[in-house]
This record gives C-alpha cells, sequence and structure tokens, in this order.
C-alpha cells in the first residue's frame, strides 16, 4: 500500500493496539468514528490522532486536540 503525503502532512490514527495512517485529519477523524463502533473493548485512554510535518529536517508529530477530534465528529453527523 502506498499514501502519497499532500502538503507535507499525514496523520495517524492510534487505537491501541491498531494504528493506521491517513492523507487528512477528516479521514482520520472519520476513520476513529469507524473503530469506536466496532471495537466495544476500545480504552479511550489509549486513542489518539496525531499529526505528522515532514517539512524541513525534522519531523514535527503533535497530537490533534480532543475538542477539534469532536468538532469534526458532530460536523459530520
Amino acid at each position: 500500500m502506498e499514501l502519497k503525503i499532500e502538503k507535507d502532512t499525514f496523520y495517524l490514527l492510534d487505537a491501541g493496539n491498531e494504528k493506521r495512517l491517513y492523507d487528512t485529519e477528516n479521514n482520520a477523524i472519520q476513520a476513529l468514528k469507524q473503530v469506536a463502533a466496532t471495537e466495544k473493548d476500545l480504552n479511550s485512554e489509549e486513542i489518539s490522532i496525531m499529526e505528522i510535518n515532514t517539512a524541513g529536517e525534522k519531523w514535527e508529530i503533535k497530537s490533534v486536540p480532543w475538542s477539534k477530534i469532536a468538532i469534526g465528529l458532530i460536523r459530520e453527523g
């Protein structure tokens, strides 16, 4: 599988035992919604979405705030 990185940024959904990569924040949020709906034993403390920026010599990794994830979930219904 290949993931094309646009604008030097991609997203990592870390859902406990499962990690997935996405090209946009919105795609990662929607995947989180699906994982949460299907995985009944999912521990909320083990879930995060990370933004990885590959621009420059050192990559920047930061967590997407839960408030931003919540807004994305609300807007998508």
